[in-house]
């Protein structure tokens, strides 16, 4: 799966904005990108300077506008991207409240998915201990237990908000990265957007860098 960002067909001021909550916004300074299954993108911009935006447009949360984006070199729509994407961060998306083995038992009856859970617990570092905690009352587990649901849910994209570099600094020692690598070797995109690559550009397949050139 290839999925390009084109902007060329973009008339005006080539930015976008973008408000998640009252007190979190990104503006992204438009230019053409293209992403490639089986990858882990960092999506490397100061905070507010477009990486969250580009996560969030990617995971089919926000409108294309004059932007034109094709999937396999066929146009798309933003539900298109909305159907396949899977946020990362439970907190804020409706899935929050379900719990880590019965949700993941379930999406793996109805998507056809071929793992049994406990393939799942294991590809994705769960902890037996937490099998029957909500997903919004996981810790440092969290975007595993997500990300396993979302891989059982059948899911192509993988997107998050905009971390630190410090965030995934102190992830390395959570088994993170080896749950978002089985994403990506079964042919996930999977973005992480993040305010600097100190850290993370040893980690990813490939950053992206979105701040503009002043």
């Amino acid at each position: 799966m290839k999925i390009f960002v084109d902007t060329s067909k973009v008339s005006g001021i080539v930015a976008g904005i973008h408000s998640f909550s009252d007190e979190i916004w990104d503006s992204w300074l438009y230019k053409d990108i293209m992403l490639d299954s089986g990858k882990i993108y960092g999506l490397v911009s100061e905070y507010h300077q477009g990486c969250m935006y580009l996560s969030y447009l990617i995971g089919g949360r926000i409108d294309f506008g004059e932007l034109k984006i094709s999937m396999d070199e066929t146009e798309i729509v933003q539900e298109d991207l909305a159907k396949i994407s899977w946020n990362l961060e439970p907190i804020n998306e409706k899935y929050k409240n379900k719990t880590v083995r019965k949700s993941i038992e379930k999406a793996i009856v109805q998507s056809g998915c071929k793992e049994c859970f406990d393939e799942i617990a294991e590809a994705f570092y769960l902890s037996d201990s937490r099998y029957n905690i909500k997903l919004k009352n996981l810790s440092g587990e969290r975007w595993r237990a997500s990300a396993a649901l979302g891989y059982t849910s059948g899911k192509k994209i993988f997107f998050a908000p905009y971390e630190s570099s410090h965030f995934y600094h102190s992830m390395y020692d959570s088994n993170l990265f080896k749950a978002l690598r089985f994403l990506a070797n079964h042919g996930a995109i999977v973005l992480l957007p993040v305010g600097s690559d100190v850290f993370l550009k040893d980690k990813v397949d490939e950053c992206i860098y979105l701040d503009a050139n002043y």
